[in-house]
């Protein structure tokens, strides 16, 4: 399976000559994929600009912009090691983590 999405209205709201917005929400599969799960938006918007994704149930979410992926990360702070944020570890059940809201705007 994958990350599911969908949007609120059937297109991107122009907010000015050439930019757009969408909202929707994303909902998260059985088995997590290192490196992130696959979210493409140019079906509604020519060039993402900026996306953001709300926190949900203890994880934070991160769009990487290149691979068009949202990466998903949570905090783990039993080493000195460990950074601010671990990304979810592969294979992990992430599938009650759904309806994630998002905001995205960008080139339309």
């Amino acid at each position: 399976m994958a990350l599911t999405k969908s949007y609120d209205l059937p297109r991107a709201e122009r907010i000015s000559r050439n930019v757009g917005i969408v909202t929707g929400k994303i909902s998260f599969d059985s088995s997590y994929p290192t490196g992130g799960e696959s979210l493409d938006l140019t079906d509604r918007l020519q060039t993402v600009l900026a996306v953001f994704i709300e926190n949900k149930s203890g994880y934070i979410f991160e769009y990487d912009y290149t691979n068009k992926k949202v990466k998903a990360y949570y905090g783990n702070y039993d080493q000195t090691s460990d950074g601010a944020l671990t990304e979810v570890a592969n294979t992990t059940d992430l599938s009650s983590i759904t309806n994630v809201r998002f905001v995205a705007y960008g080139l339309i």
